[in-house]
């Protein structure tokens, strides 16, 4: 029997619902740190940061007690023995997790913004998946032999998106990958400010980066990219054949007329 898809409006009204309300206010939390001139974005990262470091002693502490308790409790350990699969909210804020840390190693210097709320949302899930399995009393829905093997892709799923944005970051494929895509544009923008002897000083998002700070400087063009870095700007700069004139130090050649760069730590 062939059952039609759900419409766009049905997968729309079930966002609100039970196990989609977490991954839609993270995505909307991300989405506020990706937008580097945003007002929220300093206060969203600062609050994350400070969730971060001032929420691990507690959850230390949860994370004891809950052991103790299934050390000494018959009832706990039975409970623990009818776990149940992750969920809806698992699966969906490890994915929005994974990517937010992949796109914060995808421009140079780190965004940290979103590596900071990646980092957060994954140290927290566990604790957060682990206090729902505590909660719950029920007996498991799913169906003896067939029903757990349609599941198990829950328990690997995971994992693998943890372990493979790990594997990518690991060998830079974040980072050269978002500047293959946008070198086309930025390749054109260097070309004509160069040609022109002039730079756009309305230019702000070219290609997938945020474009702040252009100058004509060292016989090139370069710029900072937005939200990257923390105490020093980080960006791009583009030159011709025979690379910068002055400063060529501060440089690092990336491929073909482009080159990398970090300004001076302002902590």
């Amino acid at each position: 029997m062939i059952t039609n898809p759900p419409s766009l409006a049905a997968m729309l009204h079930r966002l609100p619902a039970a196990g989609y309300r977490g991954p839609l206010l993270l995505a909307v939390l991300l989405a506020v740190v990706a937008a580097p001139d945003s007002f929220f974005r300093e206060r969203v990262v600062l609050g994350t940061v400070l969730t971060g470091l001032f929420a691990a002693v507690p959850l230390m502490a949860m994370l004891a007690w809950a052991l103790v308790r299934l050390a000494v409790s018959p009832a706990a350990r039975s409970r623990i023995r009818r776990i149940r699969r992750p969920g809806n909210s698992v699966l969906l804020g490890c994915l929005l997790a994974s990517v937010a840390i992949a796109l914060g190693y995808s421009v140079p210097g780190e965004d940290l913004g979103m590596l900071a709320m990646g980092v957060v949302v994954l140290g927290l899930l566990p604790f957060a998946w682990f206090a729902w399995q505590m909660a719950c009393t029920a007996e498991p829905t799913e169906e003896a032999g067939t029903g757990w093997l349609r599941g198990l892709w829950r328990w690997t799923a995971a994992p693998l998106l943890v372990g493979t944005t790990v594997l990518l970051i690991n060998h830079g494929l974040p980072l050269d990958a978002r500047f293959a895509i946008a070198r086309p544009a930025l390749t054109s923008y260097a070309e004509q400010s160069l040609a022109t002897g002039s730079v756009n000083p309305h230019q702000t998002w070219i290609g997938s980066y945020p474009v702040r700070d252009a100058e004509l400087a060292d016989g090139g063009l370069k710029f900072a990219i937005g939200g990257s870095g923390l105490f020093a700007h980080h960006g791009y700069a583009y030159f011709p054949p025979n690379g910068p004139t002055q400063h060529s130090g501060e440089y690092v050649h990336v491929s073909g007329p482009w080159y990398s760069w970090s300004g001076p730590d302002h902590f």
